[in-house]
């Protein structure tokens, strides 16, 4: 990579909008473990052996691994606007002999499922830097079953991240009612569940 790119993927790094795949092993580095585990998360999660999820800005699958051996008769599905993100999880998880997983390569604010589609959604250090953060709020109630949970993590260090007054901020009118928040290192894990009032919702994947 010439110096020129290199300079490109640091502006990335270290300023606001999508981390850039070429430091993706960053994202793996396992001290990471220590301020907020996939355990952690899980715990959180409230997932089923049949839990469809879906995970948004995966990077290199840091969390999916451990996310889809919970859900061994579910399915994770795994959306990343960067294809080379996807790539990278997508062999992490093979290796790991997860196969009940799937990959799209789209943008977090028009996502391409059905209305219902999942039970639980998650994103970790995601949402600041998606453009429309609200509009991606709603478009993932939309593909959450009634009652379906979000779970949306911030963690320090993350030059896009929000604070949990700003997410709250967010959530409004987008039919995502606030459940609870969990202190994680210094930064939180707050979770919202979709309004449950129609409950005639399917939840497939497309």
């Amino acid at each position: 990579m010439n110096v020129a790119k290199w300079r490109g993927v640091w502006r990335r790094f270290s300023g606001r909008g999508a981390y850039p795949h070429e430091l993706a092993g960053l994202l793996l580095f396992p001290l990471r473990r220590i301020f907020f585990s996939p355990e952690t998360l899980i715990r959180h999660l409230h997932l089923t052996l049949a839990s469809r999820v879906l995970e948004v800005g995966p990077g290199p699958g840091f969390f999916s691994i451990e996310v889809a051996r919970a859900i061994p008769e579910g399915r994770l599905e795994l959306v990343d606007i960067q294809i080379e993100m996807l790539q990278k999880a997508r062999g992490r998880l093979r290796r790991a002999g997860a196969r009940n997983t799937g990959y799209t390569q789209s943008n977090a604010i028009t996502l391409p499922f059905r209305s219902g589609a999942f039970d639980v959604a998650f994103l970790v250090a995601v949402l600041g830097e998606v453009p429309d953060p609200k509009a991606c709020l709603a478009s993932i109630a939309d593909v959450l079953r009634p009652g379906g949970l979000l779970s949306v993590a911030e963690l320090p260090g993350d030059p896009d991240a929000l604070t949990e007054a700003q997410l709250r901020t967010l959530m409004q009118g987008t039919g995502l009612e606030f459940v609870d928040t969990v202190r994680v290192s210094r930064g939180f894990l707050a979770s919202f569940r979709r309004e449950a009032k129609d409950r005639g919702a399917t939840a497939e994947v497309r």
